[in-house]
């Protein structure tokens, strides 16, 4: 499984816009651009999830050198020999995993932004915000509240 999904990993690099046969991303129609793009974005997304897999692989080998595969590592209860056959890189037992995918669903997601507070206080006020730039040098974009 492991030396399978090294091969995903390097099968799915990302393409360049001369892999497609073109000199420079201009020389492309905008249909052929957004092709190319999407082509790029399904490589990274099984990219991830191959390195994802492997990551989890990488921890079950550690796991089978400590003497602790097959065991849950939150109860400390055996994986069922069928889940293991399913999932060899299985870390939990079915009730734990539940639990652990509650728990996670449950932990509130706060949304990033770039933007800056008002009351945000800097000990050097040469640097200068994206918020700061935007408004000092004009950006179509930008909004004065």
């Amino acid at each position: 499984m492991k030396q399978e999904m090294l091969e995903v990993i390097e099968a799915n690099k990302p393409l360049s816009f001369e892999d497609y046969g073109e000199l420079a991303s201009y020389d492309s129609h905008f249909a052929d651009t957004a092709t190319q793009l999407e082509e790029r974005e399904v490589q990274f997304s099984i990219k991830d999830s191959a390195q994802h897999i492997l990551n989890e692989v990488n921890e079950a080998l550690d796991r089978i050198r400590s003497g602790t595969y097959g065991k849950c590592v939150d109860t400390g209860e055996d994986i069922p020999y069928d889940r293991l056959e399913v999932l060899p890189y299985a870390k939990r037992t079915v009730n734990a995993q539940e639990k652990f995918d509650e728990l996670a669903d449950s932990i509130p997601q706060t949304e990033l932004s770039f933007s800056t507070t008002i009351d945000d206080q800097r000990g050097d006020y040469r640097l200068q915000t994206v918020d700061e730039l935007q408004q000092e040098h004009g950006n179509s974009s930008y909004r004065t509240k």
